[in-house]
């Protein structure tokens, strides 16, 4: 099955929580994705790919009805004695990005999956 690029229908029908987003930060998100895969994914996971990745993109922006969307800005919240550290502000201080969101975790396991481990050429 040849690759077709995924289209911002698709997203958002895999992805419902992106339903109400516009087009524009869709096609942005998704042109994202478009960069973090090539043609040596397997059609089908780079279309995962794009997608996933995209969502990581739009996630961190705020957009969507996730509950990781709307605590995109939320790091740290102290009431009294009660101090909560969003996962978000953890990840941040960790080596990838992708770590920041569960579309990111995804993506970054698809990734090792389709590359496989890394090789020490010496």
């Amino acid at each position: 099955m040849p690759y077709e690029v995924p289209t911002a229908e698709d997203l958002k029908k895999r992805f419902p929580a992106f339903s109400a987003v516009g087009e524009d930060p869709v096609a942005g998100a998704l042109a994202e994705g478009e960069r973090k895969v090539d043609a040596t994914w397997p059609p089908d996971d780079r279309v995962t790919g794009v997608l996933l990745y995209a969502a990581h993109v739009l996630t961190l922006d705020g957009l969507g009805t996730s509950t990781e969307a709307q605590l995109a800005g939320f790091r740290r919240l102290k009431i009294g004695s009660l101090e909560l550290e969003s996962a978000t502000a953890a990840a941040s201080a960790s080596s990838s990005p992708l770590l920041q969101t569960g579309y990111g975790r995804r993506f970054a396991e698809l990734a090792r999956q389709v590359r496989g481990p890394a090789i020490l050429v010496v």
